[in-house]
This record gives C-alpha cells, structure tokens and sequence, in this order.
C-alpha cells in the first residue's frame, strides 16, 4: 500500500479511539448497563481500532518483507557482478570458451580468463600431442583415456581434424578443464581435478514452427533458399521435399518455372543455428498445375517412420520404403560418371549414398530374404536382400558392431526379413569417407536407380484408419490453405 493510504489508516485509528475513551469513562461513571443499552455503538466503538490496529500491522509486515526482499536482490546482483567474470578478457574469437564457462559455471572454480585457449584439431594430432604442451603427463592422459572408456564418454582415437577443443587454467596456471566439441548439440567437458567428474554437455535447444511458401523462377533450391534464414535449412527443406516426400511423385530436374509450394515444418536450433528439421505436419506441391498435398501419417505405433499419404489416403511412396535409413541427405545419387571422393577416378556410382548418424539403425526397405551379410574390402559391412524374382536390394559400409546384431537376430543367408525391420547400423567400414548407407538396387539383375523406376504403388491408408487420417489430413489442409504464396505479379519467370 502506498504512503497516502498508510497515513490515511493511522489518523482514522487516532479519530476511533477517541469514542473509545468517552465509552470508558461512561461505563466508570454509570457502570456496565450503559453498554447494554447501546450495544451496537458499543461494538463499532470496540470494533473499529481493533481493525486498523490490525491493518496496520499487516502493512508493516508486507513493507518489511518487500525491504528484505529488496535488499536480497541487491547482495544477489552484488554477488552476481562479483562472481562472473570480466569477459573483455576474453579474446572475443573464443565463442565456445565463452559458452563452456558459463553453461558449466566455471566462473565460481578460480579460473584465470586470461589463460584460456581455443583451438581447432591439427592434420596429424592425438590427444597426447595436444595435452604435453601443458603439463599433462603420460599416466594422467592414460588415466583419462581409461575413464572416458568406462564412462562411456569418449574415444580418444576419434579426435579428428578442424575439431574445436577449448583449454581452461586455474589462477596457478594448472589446465583446470579440457572441453571438445563432439557435435553441434554436444560437447566433452574434462575436469583435470577430478576425472570422474567428466561429462558430456547436451547444449540447450529451441523448437520453431515454419511455414513457408515459394515459387520456382529457375529451381527449387532457389525458391526455398529466398525464404529461409541459412543455407543449412535451405538444404534440408530441399533434401524433405525432394528426396523424402515426393521424390516418386514429381520429377524435380523437369520442374516448371511456376511450380510452387507449401510446407509446415519444426526445426530444431542450438545458439541461433538450424540443426535439423524435427516435424514435417504437412506440404502441398503444385506441379504443372495439379496440387500434390502430402500429409504424414503412421499406420501403426510400432512403425519406425512416417508414410506420406495424398487427400485421397494413396501412398507417395512406391513398394519400397523411400530410403533405409533416418537420412540427414542425399550425399551421393546414382550415377554413370562420378568422381569418387577417395580415390579421385571417375567411376560409375550404381548406388544413392544417404549421409546419417553414425550407429543409425538401417531398415530393409521391402521384405525379402537375406542373400548376404558379410563384409568385403570395398563394400565394408553389408547385407544383400531378394525380395522377389524382380527386385534385390544391398545396404553397404555397415558399422562393426552390426556382425553382433547379425548373430544375436539370426540375419544370414536365408533369413526371412519384414519391410522396416532393422538389418545393421550406419558406419564408414570399407571404402568410405564418412557415415552412410550406399544403398543399391537392382531390377531384373542390372543395377538401376530406384527414384526413376516405375515401381509397384505401396497400399493405401486402411479402413480401420481412415478416420483417423481424414482428421488430421482435414486440419494440416485447412492450415496449408491459409498460407498464402509470395507475390505472384512481381515474380520475373524469364529472369
């Protein structure tokens, strides 16, 4: 309350005990009948300073409270302004230090700003090059090395080059913490103190809902490239569109000038940066003026992944899943004339390489049997499936650890396999330069390339879940309908 009304209370309090006191001295002159007679005078009379005496109190209470209150976020900010340290310090280059040390609170550990590095992972370095410049011996490197194993954390043989790795000292100029970036969600971070403290930081991340719209002018990347942020969401909006959602339904090297879309999408970022696309909830494709819409949908909770389905409930896809793997892109397509990227020779590619997660699972995408699973010089770890007098398919460059998931599963030659079920993990064993899945397919025994293959229609939506669909196909329509397309008229097709 403020002041005024506090002033207001307590003269109100001065003015009630005034009829308080001619009622004393009424009931010590004529005794206790007087109060009788006039009992409800007499009641407000007592009733009213015991009231404001009572808000009053009330009011000095909530005053000190908020006093206390005050002077707690003042020593806080004091404490706050004390204890984080003076970042201009810092060489304003080392932005993952700068995160490190905060998201870790390191500014309470005695750390010296003056000393911190950060560096990128030389051609030819091992942690033991790294960590000598500073102190660390042999036994200490060994004894880390055991303990990140044992965590689980991390393999020292995986240090690679143009990896950022930080190094923070304490105010005795002793390495204090070590941290490596693992990826962009994640880092290492080693405390030198204490090995057993060592951990992996999952960086905190944010989730946005887009909904774009563009029209084609000279191709599709283009058209997405002029409405999104970055060229890494440019990327894989093209990579959903094109290799995910309708790569069987629309041809894109023939795509008219003013073909056009819509999709809405989640996508996930870590410190401002797009990572990865988390939802697609629906798109609608105009090609040469027909509407292509594609609503995801799973016909059971047990599936690994979304089927694409049109306004009718018929699947985009053909007999075969779009792909064997949970892909991030398509980092290599069928090809007669490719350059390789590790021997440099131009050679036929008869296979679509899918860059993924290393470890991810890969699915047989049609069932069949095993007509192969082992590993070979070039092709790494793979399995080979038949699927009918027609169609084979092969899944190369496996991890190791797939020969495990092999002999515990029973997955070796006669094997029978279901569509989806999981056959081994993405690795880069044999002729690889990173995580993929080389995936080949042949038709009559001649290699050829799926996405241009008339392949058999997949089923449509069931009966049972048609409903189901029809709701959510419903609303993801109705929302696409809403968005509206850029600015037709000022759009130069001929440019």
């Amino acid at each position: 309350m403020n002041s005024l009304g506090y002033l207001i209370i307590k003269i109100l309090l001065i003015i009630s005990i005034i009829p308080l006191i001619l009622l004393l001295l009424k009931v010590f002159s004529f005794g206790i009948k007087t109060i009788k007679k006039n009992l409800i005078y007499t009641s407000l009379v007592l009733f009213c300073p015991i009231f404001l005496i009572i808000t009053l109190n009330t009011i000095n209470t909530e005053k000190n409270t908020e006093e206390i209150e005050v002077e707690i976020k003042k020593n806080d900010s004091k404490q706050k302004a004390e204890t984080i340290p003076n970042f201009s310090q810092l060489n304003p280059m080392y932005k993952f230090t700068r995160e490190v040390i905060i998201e870790n609170k390191l500014f309470n550990k005695n750390i010296d700003i003056n000393k911190c590095l950060e560096k990128e992972v030389m051609k030819n370095q091992n942690i033991t090059t790294i960590l000598k410049e500073f102190n660390v011996s042999n036994k200490d490197i060994y004894n880390l090395d055991n303990v990140l194993k044992t965590k689980n954390l991390f393999n020292f043989n995986k240090i690679k080059p143009k990896d950022k790795y930080s190094l923070i000292f304490d105010e005795n100029k002793m390495l204090a913490y070590m941290s490596y970036e693992l990826n962009k969600s994640s880092y290492l971070i080693i405390d030198f103190n204490d090995f057993s403290k060592s951990k992996i930081q999952n960086r905190p991340h944010v989730i946005k809902k887009h909904e774009l719209s563009g029209i084609i002018t000279s191709h599709l990347w283009q058209a997405v490239n002029d409405v999104v942020d970055s060229s890494l969401e440019t990327e894989a909006v093209v990579s959903v569109l094109a290799d995910k959602i309708y790569p069987w339904t629309i041809r894109f090297t023939h795509l008219n000038p003013n073909d056009k879309f819509k999709i809405i999408y989640e996508a996930k970022y870590i410190n401002d940066e797009f990572i990865k696309i988390e939802n697609v909830f629906a798109s609608v494709f105009n090609h040469k003026g027909e509407d292509y819409y594609a609503i995801p949908f799973k016909e059971n909770s047990n599936q690994k992944y979304n089927d694409y389905f049109d306004q009718n409930g018929n699947n985009l896809r053909n007999f075969f899943l779009q792909a064997p793997v949970d892909f991030r892109r398509i980092s290599s397509k069928y090809s007669k004339n490719r350059r390789h990227p590790v021997t440099g020779r131009v050679t036929p590619h008869f296979g679509t390489d899918f860059a993924a997660e290393s470890g991810s699972p890969i699915f047989s995408t049609a069932d069949g049997v095993v007509t192969a699973a082992k590993y070979k010089k070039y092709n790494g770890y793979y399995v080979k499936i038949r699927h009918n007098s027609t169609y084979e398919t092969q899944y190369l460059h496996m991890q190791k650890r797939s020969v495990n998931y092999w002999k515990k599963n029973g997955i070796s030659v006669g094997k029978k396999i279901k569509q989806g079920d999981i056959i081994g993990f993405v690795g880069q064993t044999g002729l690889a330069t990173g995580p993929h899945v080389c995936y080949r397919f042949w038709k009559n025994g001649k290699q050829v390339d799926p996405f241009k293959e008339n392949l058999p229609p997949s089923e449509p939506i069931k009966e049972n879940n048609l409903n189901e669909f029809n709701l959510k196909k419903n609303k993801w329509i109705k929302e696409l309908n809403k968005i509206e397309y850029p600015d037709y008229e000022s759009i130069d097709f001929d440019a």
